[in-house]
């Protein structure tokens, strides 16, 4: 029977903010990392590129607490066999929503999802002689991520227009800002239910924002589903459309802050966007059409669609 480890942040709660323009717009990339103990391969789940900056709330204010939205919340893999072979490490970065034009902070989250791999990677070796002594990994951890940041950092400078470049020396381009980022060793998950809290912090260094993530991870058996290729398809065509949605309601709160001369062009980018609906609401009801025959074949099973918005991977043993 096949296992999945479910990583869910549940709630950001807002301690302490103070941003110059008013109140916070938070937004994170969270990444899961597992590691195979038998041959040192890593792998891990991350967000789909157009995730990587949604919102979690605007105008956030010093004591809120909200939920995570459904497209960042849950990451999750599935291992097909022996899953206590598996060490899972949960990553997240807190972002401060400001002025980075969006293809340079795509380079930056690309880089961000590879360099991090490539980090732990190189330093797998550091990593599980310190396991068990918490200064010892709070040091690897620190090391991983310096590496990191000046991966994304450089990623999103080569994604600068040379005019944007100049205004962000001029002062007039306010790029987002790293509030902070923080890394839990979940451990394994075992063969039966079980669940995990967890809490993770983020301060930026003159402590002026501070904010925590409380989430969960959870341990699943899955039964062998017969129609999990369809299942699969289905998963898939919904997670598109939840993608273009997203990305579409991220451009109508840009549309609604931006200057006359930048208004028509993100209008086009939305009409683009709702243009590529009614083709992903075609290959989502092809999709279930496909599940509802092979679920026909089967006795007693019902249709079941899962939201997208997280990542489910599996993991062949």
């Amino acid at each position: 029977m096949a296992t999945d480890a479910i990583v869910t942040l549940e709630r950001l709660r807002c301690i302490k903010e103070s941003d110059g323009s008013g109140h916070s717009e938070p937004f994170i990339w969270p990444v899961l990392i597992w590691i195979d103990t038998s041959n040192g391969n890593v792998n891990m789940a991350d967000l789909v590129l157009d995730n990587a900056r949604v919102v979690i709330r605007n105008n956030m204010r010093a004591g809120e607490t909200v939920d995570i939205p459904a497209s960042v919340r849950t990451l999750r893999v599935r291992f097909a066999d022996n899953p206590q072979r598996f060490i899972l490490i949960l990553s997240v970065v807190l972002w401060e929503n400001d002025e980075t034009p969006e293809a340079a902070m795509r380079a930056g989250f690309k880089a961000f999802s590879s360099g991090l791999k490539e980090a732990v990677i190189a330093n797998l070796l550091e990593l599980r002689a310190a396991q068990g002594n918490p200064t010892a990994e709070a040091a690897v951890r620190a090391k991983i991520e310096k590496q990191v940041k000046e991966a994304v950092e450089e990623a999103i400078k080569g994604g600068l227009t040379t005019s944007q470049k100049l205004r962000v020396k001029l002062g007039t381009l306010n790029l987002d800002d790293v509030v902070g980022s923080d890394t839990e060793s979940l451990g394994s998950v075992g063969q039966t239910t079980s669940t995990r809290a967890f809490t993770l912090t983020f301060s930026n260094q003159s402590g002026s924002e501070q904010y925590e993530i409380t989430g969960n991870l959870a341990g699943k058996p899955v039964p062998v589903d017969a129609c999990q290729a369809e299942v699969n398809a289905v998963n898939g065509a919904l997670a598109t459309i939840e993608n273009i949605r997203n990305q579409i309601r991220s451009l109508q709160e840009e549309l609604r802050n931006a200057p006359g001369p930048q208004k028509p062009g993100i209008i086009a980018m939305i009409r683009e966007q709702q243009a590529e609906l009614p083709a992903a609401t075609a290959v989502l009801e092809q999709a279930r059409k496909a599940l509802q025959v092979c679920r026909s074949r089967q006795v007693n099973q019902p249709i079941v669609d899962v939201p997208g918005g997280g990542v489910l991977l599996d993991v062949d043993d």
